[in-house]
């Protein structure tokens, strides 16, 4: 009889969880976009321009720029050569 009770106690238990999760499972389906687009009715889509392109154009020369003001040069690692002690 005890072996019962447990039994019957670990049903119930997993019937709780098995609830919990199907309740959860049944809240996400309802805002998923398949099930909303069934309850509402199909708008027409106004066809809007795309953007890339001239989003990556405007991205690659900020970066040529940079690569063109940021890149390192020589000269500074060169000691001054203008002036030359007279040599006689």
């Amino acid at each position: 009889m005890n072996g019962l009770k447990k039994c019957a106690a670990a049903c119930q238990r997993c019937a709780g969880r098995i609830a919990w999760v199907v309740l959860a499972i049944y809240f996400w389906s309802l805002g998923s976009p398949a099930i909303a687009a069934a309850k509402k009715k199909v708008a027409e889509e106004v066809e809007t321009k795309s953007y890339t392109m001239p989003y990556l154009i405007v991205i690659m020369l900020i970066g040529v720029g940079l690569m063109a003001i940021c890149r390192p040069s020589r000269r500074a690692d060169k000691p001054d050569e203008k002036i030359k002690p007279d040599e006689d």
